[in-house]
């Protein structure tokens, strides 16, 4: 079937330097999960076993919980790399960056731009980016990426002087943005790019492949490498992996040792075209992500850091159709749920802004934002889950049925309960036996609910405190 093609990115001011830098996309995302399922592959990950009508009880003490091993990252993807054309403006998106609250934001540090001929000695490019990078508190993560066809070897570097010229690049890069302590992401969906038909690669590859898993691991590798000479400590993430079915490409490059020496595995995670709405959430992404893991724990004998380094839902108007106020629902839940475990190290959502203004365009409409900055539901239910992230300091978090999530948060005041459901047709309730009605409050609602102990949970988080040192709640979702 045909497959929709990427969107068109800008390179330095709006300038394309190469025909490969472009937005990989979201769109062809879309036709890569329909195309595969047409053909009888699944993109899914586990599935959880159906809920009943019981009820379940769960148990709650205001004690010590499971600490973190590092606080857990939350980001935004921009475009000040590339994507000139995008309406990114620097002083009002690090305003937002700075005032939602995230941690670190993430933008192309392209190969070809930094290196672009005829540079004046000391300017450093992409030059709205270097700007950006002055203007906000969130720490940089840079995807060190696209081919740059004035190498030789070059494009999509696959032999050892294309491995060698990229290496030189990245260490250089990192000397150049040293001073706003950035991380790195080696290239961006390896797997998804290469000028192929289809576009996406099932399984590892073969070696006349350019996606093949090998070929990356390889870069990786000599990248990884001459990183670690001059930057001992700094965040490098591997994989920046797209779409996956089974995880098969995946699991071949942490075999072949892509992320030896790195601090991390990064994925990128879209569900909005699934046949299947019911599977359009962050419930899919989640039981995705426990997929590779246990993959991952099974290959290599524990568990492995995972970042989420893109995950979103457009809210366009065709073909495929998530509306704005389950958009900010599915993605306050998977920043919820990846606070909450230990192994998930970040997340960025795809992204601050729409890059444009037609409301049907999927790739256009992936924003917290509008095209002009003005907020959609999104924003605040990212903004409000961020606090109460940043409010916590421990987690704990039960899923008593397949759509029924309860995340635990120490508050200095007492116990916090956060409970949700997976999307709306999925009615969850929680009981308070035995206790005087209790005031909650929705995750973006600006003020309490009437007080009971008998409280509706659906995919918007709600959260419950509890002034108790001890609390026993019940629990079910409809069948």
């Amino acid at each position: 079937m045909p497959i929709p093609r990427p969107a068109a990115g800008g390179g330095h001011n709006g300038a394309q330097p190469s025909g490969e830098i472009r937005m990989m996309g979201k769109s062809l995302r879309s036709g890569v999960q329909i195309a595969l399922l047409a053909a009888g592959l699944t993109v899914a990950g586990l599935t959880a076993p159906a809920a009943g009508a019981d009820i379940k009880t769960l148990k709650f003490a205001n004690g010590p919980l499971s600490q973190r091993p590092d606080p857990f990252i939350t980001g935004i993807c921009v475009h000040f790399g590339i994507g000139g054309e995008y309406n990114y403006i620097p002083t009002k998106t690090a305003e937002l960056v700075d005032e939602i609250g995230f941690d670190s934001f993430r933008d192309d540090l392209a190969w070809p731009v930094f290196d672009a001929p005829g540079t004046p000695p000391g300017v450093l490019r992409p030059t709205r980016l270097f700007d950006f990078m002055k203007l906000t508190k969130a720490k940089p993560l840079l995807i060190l990426s696209h081919s740059n066809p004035a190498v030789d070897g070059g494009v999509k570097p696959m032999n050892e002087a294309g491995r060698t010229a990229y290496a030189d690049f990245a260490v250089r890069a990192a000397a150049a943005t040293r001073s706003s302590n950035p991380m790195f992401e080696i290239w961006n969906e390896w797997n998804l790019t290469g000028g192929q038909r289809p576009p996406w690669l099932v399984g590892a590859g073969v070696d006349s492949d350019p996606r093949a898993a090998a070929h990356y691991s390889a870069l990786a590798r000599t990248t990884i490498a001459a990183l670690r000479t001059t930057e001992p400590t700094t965040t490098l993430l591997s994989g920046a992996v797209g779409s996956d079915p089974g995880w098969q490409w995946t699991q071949a490059i942490v075999r072949d040792g892509a992320i030896k020496n790195a601090s991390g595995l990064s994925v990128h995670l879209y569900n909005h075209c699934e046949p299947d709405v019911r599977t359009r959430n962050a419930t899919d992404i989640i039981d995705r992500l426990g997929d590779l893991q246990s993959r991952l724990r099974a290959q290599t004998g524990a568990d492995v850091p995972i970042y989420l380094t893109e995950f979103g839902w457009p809210t366009a108007r065709r073909p495929c159709v998530i509306t704005q106020t389950a958009a900010a629902d599915n993605i306050a839940q998977v920043l919820l749920w990846s606070a909450a475990t230990p192994w998930m190290k970040g997340a960025w959502i795809y992204q601050l802004k729409d890059q444009g203004r037609s409301l049907d365009e999927l790739e256009e409409n992936f924003g917290l934002y509008d095209y002009n900055y003005n907020p959609k539901p999104a924003a605040c239910a990212v903004r409000e889950a961020i606090k109460l992230i940043k409010a916590s300091t421990t987690f704990r978090l039960e899923r008593p049925f397949r759509d029924v999530f309860i995340l635990q948060a120490t508050t200095p005041q007492g116990i916090r309960l956060v409970g949700w459901t997976t999307r709306a047709e999925a009615k969850g309730t929680l009981r308070l036996p035995n206790r005087e009605p209790t005031r909650t409050k929705a995750l973006c609602n600006a003020g309490p609910a009437p007080a009971s102990n008998t409280i509706a949970l659906g995919p918007e988080p709600v959260i419950v405190d509890l002034d108790a040192a001890n609390v026993t709640i019940e629990v079910s979702q409809a069948p």
